[in-house]
């Protein structure tokens, strides 16, 4: 009964979606229970040890006396108590971020421990700070630069509409990482405030040979320059802006565009590397001076700027849901999206359909050929598997040599017509050293469960899958079995 009242605790607690774990201690702050975004630890070794000796050991001895008197409190006052986004230095030198919330467990004298791991999000947050005030600098300096050009050829009004658009235009950058936005906003900036008849945003292709059109007004749509060819090709060989007073006369143009006359092109530069370039073309009677290309190179620097840290926040995002050595998604994701496709298939009445996927004898395997080998088998296995399934089924790494494949809009019948591809894919795919296995050949075991027909429950159509792969194990391997009602 006391140890349902803890687990009950814990469960209300524990927020999954987030790098957690919680820890149980008796009267003497020995451990009694411990688990990891909610799921059990398997190495009973812990159980019985010092909460405080077992901290001291992964990380450095400062904080420690923080979390002691933390737990002395929390059982002395008998009610929660908390520390939020405490730092540690771990004996690898690097710094962890954490929430610790301590809470009693009526009458039994137990405190359950609930863990957060910050890091990440802290890390994001840290470097997203020090690039706003990199960009606080930028603009300052800009104004500064402004503040000292040459306004004798130009009325005060003309002077206030210029200073104006580029305050509208950088201001954008610090609000949002939406590149279509920010995109928009530059776009709109310099066509409808700064006079330019036509702008576009050309981005470098990963290949570094083509820059392809990313936002423009008044370019051809999906529009291509090769790094080798054009004024725009040709500032980003040079990294440099290059102007053309009379596109007619100049061979490098590449006609794409109506209504211009002269072209300004700014290559896009970060870290001393080019990543794409600005392109705006003036129109008849327009008249340019030295301030709009200097208006024009402090905006672009702005722009390449945003564009990184842009596509930076993305690539961290993608790698917190994803597994490091196969490339499919993890466990951490696997967990939220299957939560919203059942929320989804049980609105709309649909059917949801779970595969859960096993290599079969990788143990044996590994031993043989060695963990490089095995590793090298994980991968290829994640590889037959994206080849295997339709565009909307999801793949995910489960644990070890466990994969998932949530099959949304799927009968069971159907779901086992994709278990036997997938099974069959790998059966014959030539892996190294497979005559060394049992049976002569690599090969998974696959479990099949689905919604509604097997259950209403989120967890147990997880689980249901589950059971079913191990009577495929248990049966002969190497098969596809579905669950039994």
């Amino acid at each position: 009964m006391l140890r349902e009242t803890i687990n009950s605790t814990m469960v209300n607690i524990v927020n999954s979606t987030v790098p957690s774990a919680f820890v149980t201690l008796d009267e003497a702050e020995r451990i009694v229970d411990f688990r990891i975004s909610n799921r059990p630890i398997k190495n009973g070794q812990l159980f019985g040890k010092k909460f405080i000796r077992i901290i001291a050991r992964i990380f450095r001895r400062q904080n420690i006396d923080v979390l002691q008197v933390a737990i002395s409190d929390c059982r002395k006052l008998n009610k929660p108590v908390s520390i939020r986004k405490l730092a540690f230095l771990t004996h690898l030198g690097e710094r962890e971020y954490f929430n610790w919330n301590f809470a009693p467990v009526s009458d039994t004298g137990y405190t359950v421990i609930f863990i957060q791991n910050l890091t990440e999000g802290v890390l994001i947050e840290d470097e997203f700070n020090a690039l706003c005030e990199q960009q606080d600098s930028m603009n300052r300096e800009l104004c500064i630069a402004m503040s000292k050009l040459d306004f004798q050829y130009m009325d005060l009004e003309q002077a206030h509409k210029k200073l104006a658009a580029l305050y509208r235009i950088t201001s954008v950058v610090q609000r949002t990482i939406s590149l279509p936005e920010i995109f928009s906003e530059i776009l709109f900036g310099l066509t409808n405030q700064l006079g330019y008849v036509n702008a576009a945003i050309f981005l470098l292709e990963e290949d570094k040979e083509m820059l392809s059109v990313a936002a423009h007004q008044g370019y051809i749509d999906g529009i291509c320059v090769p790094l080798s060819q054009g004024v725009i090709g040709y500032a980003a060989r040079n990294r440099e802006l290059t102007y053309i007073p009379d596109i007619s006369t100049d061979p490098r143009y590449i006609p794409g565009t109506s209504k211009g006359v002269s072209e300004i092109a700014v290559p896009l530069i970060v870290d001393d590397i080019v990543i794409g370039v600005l392109d705006t073309e003036i129109p008849e009677g327009r008249v340019i001076k030295d301030y709009d290309l200097d208006l024009l190179r402090s905006l672009g620097s702005q722009i390449a700027l945003t564009i990184a840290h842009a596509k930076h926040v993305a690539k961290v995002e993608v790698q917190a849901i994803t597994d490091s050595l196969t490339g499919l998604f993890n466990y951490r994701y696997f967990r939220s999206v299957v939560e919203q496709e059942f929320k989804r298939a049980v609105r709309y009445e649909r059917p949801l359909a779970m595969l859960m996927i096993d290599i079969d004898n990788y143990k044996h395997y590994n031993d043989t050929n060695g963990h490089r080998m095995g590793d090298e088998v994980l991968k290829k296995v994640a590889e037959l598997l994206r080849v295997s399934v339709r565009d909307v089924d999801i793949v995910s790494r489960y644990g070890g040599e466990e994969f998932s494949v949530l099959c949304p809009e799927t009968f069971v019948d159907e779901a086992k017509i994709i278990a036997e591809r997938i099974r069959h894919n790998i059966e014959r795919y030539p892996f190294p050293y497979k005559e060394m296995q049992p049976g002569g050949a690599l090969t998974v075991s696959i479990g099949v469960s689905e919604y509604p027909r097997d259950t209403e429950d989120v967890d147990e159509l997880v689980d249901h899958a589950d059971l079913a792969l191990y009577n495929a194990k248990r049966c002969s391997k190497n098969c596809v079995k579905v669950y039994a009602l």
